[in-house]
């Protein structure tokens, strides 16, 4: 009886194993072209390629060898883009025929029907315009690294403004900075992650693009032909300007990063983009799992003064603090949050106000409150640009702060950067600057690790290019990738240091 089980076992994995085989075999004879060409007297496949296919995935598809198509296509060794048409030999196994047979001693079987006579003819199959569902698996197809990426970078950079600029240094500076000069930063720390790719060996073609506010004239530029070639988009564009490319993208499967929106419903709909700043949904998220491992030893206390707009927030980090099984104390005002403190254990406030004078006298109160009680604040982002937050105060009452990104600037690879972004520029990098050089390092890093089709393996994709951390996700397949990440950052000896 044992061992009937056995061989049902076995007969069963092994039924399981054909019907896997066939499901793949079918998944990959639907990518097959429909259209076979005869050039001297030789039989081709037409394939155009389509986004997400790779070499070895098309040369299972026909039975073919890759070495075979690059012999046949020689441009194809430098990589191969979407749209692009390339010919394939027609072998008896991928025109699902089978080896010619001898049915005996010095006779064969029966030969296949011949085909027309002319040099160049065209036979048209049943129509096929399945993509493969079977693929390798993310970073193992090696044919990404070898190909010639085309990324274009659009950003108002107001070409047409340059001729308004004085070149005098006796010249008086203008009230507001040179629209031209607002967004160049951005540009140059991108062209540094552009090189650094270039050295390390990664092929890319750049396309700059100087996008303004003017809709009809982003509409125009789309109708470049180019533009559907590009296997990436970097669009720090104005609102309605990323949405038309976004819709252009969309519609030819390219994946378009948005770096400084932090409007949640540019991903709304469209899978193709990548959202770098997080939203503030996510924030209270990020702060509950930092407390969870950081304040456990205390209470935590939560104070909305209120004129705070977003109400449902503090609420939010409740419900947060809840699911990790963390106790929290809501207080609606300075003077019930100084009836709760503990002069037993520590205390961790948490304080959602963002106006300054209220801020500016609840860190008073407190650090007057300093040496009778063990005290930890929380701060929100916008407290990075109050003016008058005492540093003292900060200091003595270990102030944390949550913020989309932070620079540390004793972080020995923050410093490589500052000098060298210092010495091709001549000046200091800003914010922009270190956005620039950070989202282009992470996607272009992410392209020649994965291809086009980053969407199926971001999630599996860690590098971390200078400080920032991303990690995308996203709500439904309909919709694109948003980063979820915020940094919290401290106050320690004068200095702010990274807590996250």
């Amino acid at each position: 009886m044992a061992k009937i089980k056995y061989l049902l076992v076995i007969l069963l994995m092994f039924l399981f194993v054909i019907g896997f085989s066939q499901t793949s075999r079918d998944q990959l004879n639907a990518i097959r072209s429909t259209v076979i060409e005869k050039v001297d007297g030789r039989e081709f496949y037409i394939h155009t390629i389509k986004r997400g296919q790779t070499l070895y995935m098309i040369s299972k598809a026909y039975g073919v060898e890759v070495n075979d198509l690059i012999a046949e296509n020689p441009l194809v060794k430098n990589g191969i883009r979407a749209d692009e048409k390339i010919r394939i030999p027609v072998s008896r196994e991928a025109k699902g025929e089978e080896p010619s047979k001898k049915s005996g001693a010095g006779h064969e079987a029966k030969k296949a029907e011949p085909q027309p006579n002319s040099n160049v003819s065209e036979k048209k199959l049943q129509p096929s315009d399945t993509v493969v569902a079977q693929e390798l698996p993310c970073g193992y197809d090696a044919t990404v690294k070898s190909r010639t990426y085309n990324v274009a970078l659009m950003l108002p950079l107001y070409l047409g403004d340059v001729d308004l600029i004085s070149a005098d240094p006796a010249a008086v500076e203008p009230e507001e900075p040179y629209r031209s000069f607002q967004f160049i930063q951005y540009y140059e720390g991108f062209r540094m992650a552009v090189d650094s790719l270039v050295k390390a060996g990664m092929k890319i073609k750049l396309w700059v693009y100087d996008v303004d506010k003017d809709t009809v004239k982003t509409r125009q530029l789309l109708k470049n032909p180019e533009l559907k070639r590009m296997d990436i988009i970097f669009g720090l564009l104005y609102t309605l300007n990323f949405q038309i490319v976004a819709d252009f993208a969309e519609r030819n499967r390219i994946s378009i990063v948005n770096p400084i929106s932090e409007r949640s419903d540019v991903v709304t709909g469209n899978p193709m983009v990548f959202k770098v700043r997080p939203s503030k949904r996510s924030r209270m998220d990020n702060l509950a799992s930092y407390m969870s491992s950081a304040f456990y030893r205390g209470q935590i206390l939560v104070l909305r003064n209120g004129q705070f707009a977003e109400r449902g927030v503090p609420e939010q980090l409740k419900k947060e603090c809840l699911e990790r099984k963390i106790n929290v104390v809501s207080v609606d005002n300075q003077e019930s949050l100084i009836s709760r403190l503990s002069k037993d254990k520590e205390n961790y406030i948490v304080i959602f106000s963002d106006n300054q004078a209220y801020v500016l006298d609840l860190t008073r109160r407190l650090f007057e409150l300093r040496n009778d009680y063990n005290l930890t604040i929380v701060g929100l982002p916008d407290w990075s640009a109050m003016e008058g937050l005492d540093m003292e105060y900060l200091v003595s009452l270990r102030a944390h702060m949550i913020a989309a990104s932070f620079i540390d600037y004793d972080v020995a690879g923050v410093k490589h950067f500052v000098r060298s972004y210092a010495s091709v520029y001549k000046v200091d990098p800003d914010p922009l600057a270190f956005q620039g050089y950070e989202t282009g390092s992470y996607f272009l890093h992410a392209l020649m690790t994965f291809g086009p089709n980053i969407q199926r393996c971001i999630g599996s994709f860690k590098f971390k290019p200078l400080q920032a951390t991303f990690d995308f996700t996203r709500t439904s397949k309909n919709n694109g990738f948003e980063n979820s990440h915020w940094s919290i950052f401290k106050y320690e000896n004068y200095t702010l240091i990274g807590g996250n």
